[in-house]
This record gives structure tokens, C-alpha cells and sequence, in this order.
């Protein structure tokens, strides 16, 4: 049977988010540019078929509207600090000394535009409209219950085979990522990113993905038999916990002390979920969460060396990390209501950096994701924004009591969302787009399963199929 149009775009949609990783964490502007475009086009072609009629959106809006709505106006508030053409006494005054040096030649609208930088401002609107499009797509595609756990197995072997690549590339010491020579973190697992830290944030979300199913696999049934036991350890689980250690040795072997502890963070909140959502008995909880971190521990003392001598010689960068964050908190309280605009932390930070920060590094991020977006958009956006998160996560911590089944997809979203907000406080993983486009689709799968099918929309069997092909 041809696959219904909702099967065949969130197929679409899973390959766009899985191979975000390749071109090195999509965080290059044709790549970035490349996973806007096709989120875009599935948005068309999504929107274009419940027009036609061959599709069905299961979420209603009266169940999306509190985060469409926050979402929206974090989006149009950057695209006023952005365009210019604003109240004078709200832009930058940088503009006035742009105005008087160029005169004519200062584009419109520059003089009075709150960010400091408009360019990279669209930029960044281009990318987080693309991820609020993931979430868009992954609600309303992740509501059948199918593709919920099509999307975590096809980010689990995807975590996985990009773990592989890092890993056989790490003990060949070849140093290489993809055809190019690494320019930097040289000993580092990087996988298809640049960055240690970011490739450990993803490995991370991954490895929750790959922990939950197999934890699934070994939850309690009503009558349960020895060989019943020994089918779901070596059938449904075994994939699964192999798959745990090849990520978790990566990750491992990643040297980031940040993305490590994120990790613990998110299986922490994994278990608990499992445990809440009544996935796992409290015993059994116990039990799981004592063996991951045995075999965690192990695979520490085999291969921990690397992180635990970054571990033991990073005074000097805890300094640094210091007087970073005090500078970004500097700025911040210097337009602590409407920020600087989205994505002109590069440009703010240049025009603040004093001699305290002596390293000669360029600071692309303000390693603070949370910070950053203070500096960028101000206090009442950054709410608004962390609102619309807070909206996702408590409906997908009610699903875990409600739902009688499936509460593996909003115990995932949840554990995702803390790895990558802890880590968010000293790096910046999740602000590359492959990292972010993931975590937008596990939130929307998990938000579109926290609710029974008795109380909401089901999937509709009439979704009209592609036309079998004549020849």
C-alpha cells in the first residue's frame, strides 16, 4: 500500500533532520540555508495538502495556540529590532555615528534599528523560523503513534552511525572530518562537527534516545515468562544497548567535561520519567539507572583519561569562562528590555570586550545559550520564548500521568530539553542547527503524544495515499 501523504512528508522530514549532521552540524551558512529551504517547502507541501484535502492536522490549534502565540511574537519582536524604522529613541546609537561618517550611504531603516547587527539578525530569524517549523511539522506528522517511534529510532541510528564514523576516525587517527583535515580539537571525537562540545550535546540526546528504547523494550508486561524475558533482552533491548555504549564511548572520547554532565543530567531525568510515567517500576528504575552508571563508570576508567586531565587544567579557561559571562552580564544591563537584536552577539561582544579576556580567541557565542538570548532579545522576549518551552515540556510531563501508553515519546522530549538546557549554561550545542532541528522534532513528537486518543484527534484512516505508480 502507498504510504498516506502525512507517512510519506514526515519520512521527508526525518531525512532533512538526520542528515543535518553531515555538513558539519549545518553550521555553515549553505547548510543552514539548505535545511531552512527544505522545511520550508515540506511547510508548503504540508499546508498545500489540507487545503486539498489529502491530509489532516490531528492537533487542533486550541492545542497549540499558547506556543504558536508566544513563539510568533518572539519572531516579530526580531523582526522589528531587525528592519528599522522604529521609534528613535529605541535604536542603537551606534546608528547615529553610522548616520553621520556614511551620511546617503547608510542603508534605510539602519538609523533606527535596535540590533547592532541587522544582517546577522535575518540570519538568525531564518534559522529559528525553521526550527519552530520542525516543531510545526513533527506535532502534527508525530501525532500517529507509528511515526512517533519511526522519528526516535531514526535519530537513535543516526546518533549511532555518526558515533561510528567519530569513533573509527578518532582510533585511526586520521584526524580528518569528512574529506578535510581538522583544523581544531585535534585528539577530540568530533564526528561531522567541528566543535567537541557540540558534537557531545547531540551524541547526548542521542544516547537518551537509544537508552529509552531500550529500556522500553525490558518494561513490565502482565505475564511475563522466562523465555518471554529472554526474547525482549536479545530482540528488543540488545540493538539498543550496544548502540548506548558506541554513542556513550564517543561521547566519552568527545573530551567535553560540559556535554558529560549534561548527559547524566538528561539520564537522571530520563529514569525519573520512566518511573513517573509508569514505564519502569521504582525498583526497576533503580536497577537501569545503577547499571548506566556502572557501565558508565567503566567505560570512564577505560577511556576518561582525556576528559579528566581537561578536568584537572582548566583554571585558566574557568577564568576566562568568568570574565566572559561578566562582560555579557555588563551588556546585558546596558538594554536589559529590548537587547541588542537576534544574533548580534558577535558584534556586542566586540564593542564590550575589555583586557580581562587575554586569550586571543574570537567569541562566537557567549557560551550561555541562556545569557546570549538576554543580551539579543531582552528580558521580555526571552520569557516569552521560555514560556512557549515551558508550555511544551509541562504538557509532555502531564502526558507522562495521562497516557496509559506511549509515554516513552514525552519522557524523551522532556530528557532532551534538560541535557540541552543544562549544557545551555556553559556552551552552545544546541545553537547548531543540526542539534537544534533535533531537538525541535523530539519536542514536537513528544508534545503530540501527550494526550490519549480518546481525548483528541486520532490520526485519520481516510489520509488519501500517494497514487500507486502506473509504471
Amino acid at each position: 500500500m502507498a504510504p498516506s501523504y502525512n507517512s510519506a512528508l514526515f519520512r521527508w522530514l526525518l531525512l532533512v533532520v538526520v542528515l543535518a549532521p553531515l555538513p558539519l552540524g549545518s553550521h555553515r551558512p549553505w547548510a543552514w540555508s539548505l535545511l531552512a529551504t527544505a522545511v520550508g517547502l515540506l511547510l508548503v507541501i504540508w499546508g498545500a495538502g489540507v487545503l486539498l484535502g489529502r491530509a489532516r492536522a490531528p492537533v487542533s490549534l486550541g492545542r497549540l495556540w499558547p506556543v504558536a502565540l508566544a513563539f510568533v511574537t518572539v519572531l516579530l519582536w526580531a523582526v522589528f529590532q531587525t528592519a528599522g524604522g522604529g521609534w528613535a529613541d529605541l535604536h542603537h546609537p551606534i546608528w547615529d555615528e553610522a548616520a553621520t561618517a556614511l551620511g546617503p550611504q547608510l542603508p534605510i531603516g539602519r538609523n533606527s534599528a535596535i540590533s547592532m547587527d541587522p544582517t546577522a539578525g535575518w540570519t538568525a530569524l531564518l534559522k529559528l523560523t525553521a526550527y519552530g517549523g520542525i516543531f510545526w511539522l513533527a506535532t502534527q506528522l508525530g501525532r500517529d503513534r507509528l511515526r512517533a517511534r519511526q522519528a526516535v529510532i531514526a535519530t537513535t541510528v543516526a546518533a549511532i552511525a555518526y558515533s561510528t564514523y567519530g569513533l573509527v576516525v578518532h582510533f585511526s587517527g586520521w584526524d580528518t572530518i569528512l574529506w578535510m583535515k581538522k583544523w581544531a580539537y585535534l585528539g577530540d571525537l568530533t564526528a561531522t562537527f567541528v566543535n567537541r562540545n557540540a558534537f557531545g550535546g547531540y551524541a547526548g540526546v542521542g544516547l537518551l534516545c537509544c537508552l529509552a528504547l531500550a529500556m522500553h523494550g525490558l518494561r513490565p508486561r502482565e505475564e511475563r515468562r522466562a523465555h518471554d524475558l529472554a526474547e525482549d533482552l536479545l530482540v528488543r533491548a540488545a540493538p539498543f544497548i550496544v548502540g548506548s555504549l558506541v554513542i556513550g564511548l564517543a561521547l566519552l572520547l568527545s573530551h567535553s567535561r560540559g556535554a558529560l554532565a549534561a548527559s547524566l543530567i538528561g539520564i537522571l531525568t530520563l529514569v525519573a520519567c520512566f518511573a513517573v510515567g509508569r514505564l519502569l517500576r521504582p525498583k526497576a528504575a533503580v536497577v537501569a539507572l545503577a547499571l548506566i552508571v556502572a557501565a558508565g563508570v567503566v567505560s570512564f576508567l577505560l577511556y576518561g583519561d582525556g576528559t579528566l586531565m581537561r578536568a584537572l587544567t582548566a583554571n585558566d579557561e574557568f577564568a576566562d569562562r568568568e570574565n566572559l559571562y561578566r562582560v555579557v552580564m555588563a551588556a546585558i544591563g546596558d538594554a536589559p528590555l529590548t537587547g541588542f537584536g537576534l544574533g548580534s552577539f558577535p558584534a556586542v561582544f566586540a564593542l564590550y570586550r575589555d583586557g580581562t579576556l587575554l586569550a586571543p580567541v574570537t567569541y562566537e557565542f557567549a557560551h550561555s545559550v541562556h545569557l546570549e538570548l538576554l543580551l539579543e532579545l531582552g528580558w521580555p522576549a526571552t520569557a516569552l520564548l521560555y514560556f512557549a518551552f515551558a508550555w511544551i515540556l509541562g504538557t509532555c510531563v502531564a502526558g507522562l500521568f495521562r497516557r496509559q501508553r506511549d509515554q516513552l515519546y514525552p519522557a524523551i522530549a522532556i530528557a532532551s530539553a534538560a541535557l540541552l538546557g543544562a549544557h545551555g549554561v556553559v556552551d552552545f550545542s544546541v545553537q547548531m542547527p543540526a542539534t537544534a532541528a533535533l531537538l525541535a522534532l523530539l519536542l514536537g513528537v513528544g508534545y503530540a503524544q501527550s494526550w490519549s486518543t480518546g481525548g483528541h484527534v486520532a490520526p485519520s484512516p481516510a489520509e488519501q495515499p500517494f497514487p500507486a505508480s502506473s509504471g
